[in-house]
């Protein structure tokens, strides 16, 4: 398993080069990498070198500067959990997309309101829920969300404290969104807090 955080620690590893260390603000702790070296793949012994991860992160946050849409994902060998931070909002199209033969169909079929081949039609495509739960073994496509389904809630509830960590680790700005936000000034400056922001989410 892999992901793009990991290609600055392959590339420090190539060059054998050490992360320097930094913090973005004063009272916050050094950013750390939480990504993983590669190299090792490329060795003759890959099996005696490298030890594969039980789950890796991803996350987004804008494609260009009109296509802000924050996410954040944990997926392990078995499962993907998606969180759409702006899940309210529509989920924007950029213009190289816009102009794609995939999406113009779904425009001019729903456009003329004919039945859409694709496994979303253009609603779906755009308001997304706040949560998405995959299983990647059952479904690799990811067509069926089994978020909120009884039987997924430890699986859920472990894939949500793996995200909430690595969120606290790379001291991501959205850890609260969208229904809170992280205050870490002023009284809050030694324990930051979430706090609400009644916004009806």
């Amino acid at each position: 398993m892999a992901t793009l955080l990991d290609i600055v620690p392959t590339i420090l590893d190539w060059f054998n080069i050490k992360y320097p260390k930094y913090s973005i603000f004063r009272h916050k702790p050094p950013v750390s990498l939480t990504g993983t070296t590669l190299l090792p793949l490329t060795l003759k012994n890959l099996n005696e070198e490298y030890s594969d991860r039980d789950h890796v992160y991803a996350s987004q946050s804008l494609h260009e500067i009109t296509m802000y849409y924050p996410m954040r994902s944990v997926r392990t060998k078995s499962y993907k959990l998606l969180h759409n931070l702006n899940y309210r909002m529509p989920f924007p199209i950029d213009q190289d997309f816009y102009l794609s033969p995939t999406f113009q169909d779904i425009l001019n079929r729903t456009k003329q309101a004919l039945e859409i081949p694709w496994y979303k039609n253009l609603t779906q495509y755009y308001y997304r829920p706040q949560w998405e739960l995959f299983s990647l073994e059952t479904d690799p496509k990811e067509l069926t969300n089994l978020y909120g389904q009884a039987k997924y809630a430890n699986i859920i509830m472990d894939l949500k404290l793996r995200l909430n960590n690595w969120q606290n680790i790379t001291q991501d700005p959205w850890i609260c969104a969208p229904e809170g936000v992280l205050e870490d000034a002023g009284k809050y400056k030694n324990n930051p807090q979430c706090m609400p922001l009644y916004n009806e989410i």
